[in-house]
């Protein structure tokens, strides 16, 4: 059976399952190179169509929408992708303040008048954006799920065929169980949990793993409100809602406790706890903007992510022993928006209710559609397998945007300045990183989410201090306060982590506290404030390229991890061919470029320094 699965929604993405096996999945972003797309993602559709199903649309079986309650405004107007800091503000006091505070219905009159007006228009979202603005929201919802996602699939691919919708929570709850491998033995010990900002209706889901692979919901709610608080908080803090909740994470790292933390500590649990197997609320939020700024007014910034942190940590953990005392459970399954939270995923291996733990890639919106199909699959009794890798990318020897030449071009650079060297293989890869050369890698089938996992990745040696510097000033353009990440030699990982449990973390999805080792021989690939990391243990059954690569340097400088960080400029998604890692490579000081086939892609100018160390 081949089910194609769709999210029409922040961070748009399509995912294809083939007997069984997830093959394909994609994010709409990596093909219109806007961040966090909303759209009907047909480009990621076509191209899982015509990577695994021979450009046949009719060999699709079934179709799974994610989500009953899509939003169409986000799809008219460009709330998610181009909206800044200020735009979130101005929508807070538009529209947000008079709904709470003067009794205002939450009609999206706000962003029908932006539509009308030509403003922060969306573009590439692949649905009559004219039709859902004429409409009330309550019917423009039902119009987009029940009329409009048939109607663009039946234009855009020519598919017209059996589709089931699936609600948001139940696919983030399948993805949590099936989006990472675990022993068959364990499925009747396992508990999954769910937990976002929203999603139809809800915020947090409990299940529990039947004998024939399928969930069994036990309960969710609206009451969990800690991703929602962690997410308006972000806002006050001067970054974007729904994009940068992880540099407040990263800023929580540099503030020791003190009584100023503790202070503000007091504020958020007043606001929601957890306790007695239930979210309490001392002094209730009005809302989650206006009133959570008032009560955080002269409190410094640093203080209050260190305090947004260790809340969210410390409810996320009662909740979480809990339903795991209340079911009995010894395994954890958890995925939604707030599992992207790595640091608290750390946390969650100190219960001693807790012998596993389980957190698969990604497990924002963007992986709802890879949740629908297993669904679906699970429900027909058609045996889905476990995902043993997100490399989900097609990885197509035909694909014109294979060639470096095009992305040169796209830059407005000249392809004169570039040359190509062949026989650039693990080893001499090795050496350019150990002489502290910056090498980005765009080899193999690419990442999906958002996290670079080697195939769309910049690497650097991780001992040099200096190297993150370098990264962020001539590449990245990142807060200079973020950190980077080790991937490591999943065989060598003892060495560098305090592994709780043995608990390991494929996906970048759990926060370690590091040894004194790692302090030493990885520090530039560490948390600067609180020496914590956030690695990748690279197989190499699963990855053998990148894990030769980091073998290879261990080889010769004795150190079993490199520096990561994703393949992309300062707001442009992680690139997904060959042509957008040559056009990051031109718009920035990046000078070498491994290419598949142990090819490589350098600068005219970094040639002397290419022919020193390789010869």
């Amino acid at each position: 059976m081949n089910i194609l699965g769709i999210h029409c929604g922040h961070n748009s993405t399509a995912a294809l399952m083939i007997d069984g096996r997830i093959v394909g999945a994609v994010q709409e972003e990596r093909f219109t190179k806007r961040k966090n797309q909303v759209a009907f993602p047909l480009q990621a559709i076509r191209h899982l169509v015509a990577a695994h199903l021979g450009g046949d649309p009719t060999r699709i079986d079934k179709v799974a929408h994610a989500t009953r309650d899509a939003d169409p405004t986000g799809l008219a107007v460009s709330r998610y992708s181009d909206f800044t800091v200020h735009d979130h503000v101005a929508e807070m006091h538009a529209y947000w303040r008079p709904i709470f505070y003067e009794g205002k219905p939450n009609d999206g009159a706000y962003w029908r008048d932006m539509y009308r007006a030509g403003v922060r228009l969306n573009a590439d979202h692949n649905v009559d954006a004219d039709k859902l603005m004429s409409m009330p929201m309550a019917e423009a919802i039902r119009y987009l799920g029940d009329v409009e996602r048939p109607r663009v699939l039946a234009q855009g691919i020519g598919w017209q065929g059996a589709a089931e919708t699936v609600d948001h929570h139940e696919c983030h709850a399948y993805y949590a169980f099936y989006g990472a491998a675990i022993d068959r033995a364990h499925w009747a010990d396992t508990l999954v949990l769910t937990a976002d900002s929203w999603g139809d209706g809800q915020n947090w889901s409990a299940s529990v793993v039947a004998e024939d692979g399928t969930l069994a919901k036990l309960a969710g709610g609206r009451d969990n409100g800690v991703a929602r608080i962690y997410r308006f908080t972000t806002l006050i803090l001067g970054m974007k809602p729904l994009e940068h909740e992880y540099k407040v994470m990263g800023l929580s790292g540099y503030t020791r406790p003190s009584k100023y933390i503790r202070d503000v500590e007091k504020i958020f649990f007043e606001a929601l706890d957890f306790r007695d197997g239930k979210f309490v609320q001392a002094r209730p939020l009005v809302e989650s903007y206006f009133d959570l700024k008032d009560r955080l007014e002269g409190h410094r910034f640093d203080n209050v992510a260190s305090a947004l942190q260790n809340w969210c940590t410390t409810v996320t953990k009662a909740w979480v022993a809990h339903w795991l005392a209340k079911t009995g459970k010894r395994g954890l399954c958890f995925s939604g928006g707030l599992a992207m939270n790595i640091k608290t995923n750390g946390m969650l291996a100190d219960l001693p209710e807790l012998d596993r733990l389980s957190v698969p890639a990604s497990g924002g919106d963007e992986s709802t559609p890879i949740g629908a199909v297993f669904a679906v699959a699970a429900q027909a009794k058609a045996a889905p397998k476990p995902m043993a890798h997100v490399y989900l990318g097609a990885d197509r020897a035909d694909d014109p945007e294979n060639d470096w030449r095009h992305g040169i071009a796209r830059a407005n650079a000249n392809v004169a300045d570039y040359a190509e060297r062949s026989g650039v293989g693990p080893r001499e890869l090795a050496r350019l990183l150990a002489a502290d050369q910056i090498v980005a890698r765009a080899c193999g089938p690419m990442e999906f989410g958002a996290r670079a996992l080697g195939n769309r990745s910049i690497l650097a040696n991780p001992k040099n201090p200096a190297n993150l510097k370098r990264i962020n000033d001539a590449i990245k353009n990142r807060d200079f306060w973020m950190p980077f990440t080790p991937s490591m030699l999943e065989e060598k990982a003892h060495l560098y982590l305090q592994i709780p449990k043995g608990i390991v973390a494929p996906f970048m999805t759990v926060g370690y506290q590091t040894t004194a080792l790692a302090r030493t021989e990885i520090p530039a690939a560490l948390h600067p404030g609180d020496f914590s990391a956030r690695p990748q243990f690279v197989s190499r059954d699963v990855n053998p390229g990148y894990w030769e690569i980091i073998d290879a340097f261990s080889a010769l400088t004795g150190v079993f991890a490199l520096l990561n960080t994703s393949l992309n400029l300062h707001g442009d998604p992680m690139n997904r061919s060959v042509s957008d890692a040559a056009r990051t490579v031109a718009l920035s000081e990046l000078g070498f470029l491994a290419l598949p086939g142990d090819r490589l892609l350098y600068k005219a100018a970094a040639a002397d320094k290419l022919a020193a160390i390789l010869g």
